[in-house]
């Protein structure tokens, strides 16, 4: 019924959802185009496991202990192809009115 391409399927999550994205990228990243994670903190060791994903990267300055920085700077020094993108909120969107 639906004919998508299964050379562009993309993983994304956000929060909990997005420190699983993470995992199952870095487990199963031959599946996937594309990973974009929300607000989810990771360790900058998961960054090998990454390689030749195009990756996007959101969050603030405020993401836990950790934040993004880290992760996103080994993305970059480890990169071969593929590419990163990191967009970093100093100040947090509020959630939307429901």
């Amino acid at each position: 019924k639906y004919h998508g391409d299964p050379a562009r399927v993309s993983l994304t999550g956000q929060s909990a959802g997005g420190a699983g994205a993470w995992r199952f990228a870095a487990k199963y990243g031959e599946l996937w185009a594309s990973v974009s994670v929300v607000c989810a903190p990771a360790s900058p060791q998961l960054a090998e496991s990454l390689e030749n994903l195009h990756i996007w990267v959101v969050g603030w300055t405020g993401d836990g202990e950790m934040g993004n920085d880290e992760i996103v700077e080994a993305l970059k020094v480890r990169r071969r192809s593929g590419s990163v993108r990191y967009t970093r909120y100093t100040k947090a969107p509020p959630p939307p009115d429901p």
